[in-house]
């Protein structure tokens, strides 16, 4: 008897309507469009400042292992076609071969993907006191795979001549820009150049 009453008393709830549904999922899909490519330009200007976040410091711990050991280290860019980097593979922009043995500078190199590329202008040579042994500075150029997309972010990275020392800045000029960018590649047209990469 009480639990006939009680079946009763119980209010069952009849849930969601189909239009109040088709309004939330209407609100849902208007939002992620507005936001997804938000997020996704974010997450790329993320990837390429993360790499030349890195790379500065690569290149700051090979000038120290350098003079540690008083060896002379060689950076040779490694030339990765567009799309390149195979998946699951860790692919280098630069080879570092030392003239000590007891480096061990290429296990600590940065990795490169396909999201992103880069250009330097020329290979060169750490001398054992760490400084740079070329007759003009370093220039190199990180940017986004998705440049045409929204991501306009073109990092630069200026190794100074002879001082070694390395400053990070934003590249001025676009134009040279194509839609199947090397992942890494040397500047053969001498379009990178100092006064371009403007400093904060």
């Amino acid at each position: 008897m009480i639990f006939k009453n009680f079946k009763r008393d119980i209010n069952y709830s009849s849930g969601f309507t189909l239009v109040e549904l088709i309004i939330v999922v209407g609100m849902m899909s208007t939002l992620s469009g507005l936001l997804l490519p938000s997020f996704l330009n974010w997450i790329r200007v993320e990837k390429v400042n993360s790499y030349t976040r890195e790379l500065r410091e690569y290149f700051r711990v090979v000038k120290l292992d350098a003079r540690r050991w008083g060896s002379s280290c060689q950076i040779n860019i490694n030339t990765i076609s567009h799309n390149g980097v195979q998946k699951d593979r860790n692919y280098y922009g630069y080879k570092v071969e030392c003239s000590d043995s007891s480096t061990k500078i290429n296990n600590i190199a940065p990795a490169i993907n396909n999201s992103i590329f880069q250009v330097i202008n020329k290979d060169f040579l750490i001398t054992p006191n760490g400084r740079i042994s070329s007759d003009q500075s370093i220039i190199i150029v990180i940017g986004s795979k998705y440049h045409n997309s929204g991501v306009k972010i073109l990092n630069c990275l200026v190794i100074q001549s002879p001082t070694g020392h390395i400053i990070k800045g934003k590249f001025s000029q676009n134009d040279w820009l194509t839609n199947n960018m090397q992942v890494s590649q040397k500047d053969t047209n001498n379009i990178l150049s100092s006064e371009k990469c403007k400093f904060s």
